[in-house]
């Protein structure tokens, strides 16, 4: 069965769409050593409703990490 939610292209949801979108990340075994205490800078191209960066966020807030800033490219 395919996710449907996968399966839709961001660029194809409308806003409220994409802010119901489950968090899509999860922390690779290493994460909380290299992010533990440390500043972390996150990239994205396009910032549309910021969603995808606080999905990010979230999850490395859970290493402990000392802040998490963001930097988009375009809006």
């Amino acid at each position: 069965m395919i996710d449907q939610d996968k399966a839709t292209p961001q660029s194809a949801k409308n806003r409220t769409q994409r802010l119901l979108t489950p968090q899509p990340f999860t922390l690779a075994p290493q994460a909380k050593d290299l992010c533990h205490g440390q500043r972390v800078l996150l990239l994205d191209d396009v910032y549309t409703t910021g969603r995808t960066l606080r999905h990010a966020a979230t999850q490395i807030n859970l290493t402990g990490a000392k802040a998490v800033t963001s930097l988009t490219l375009a809006r």
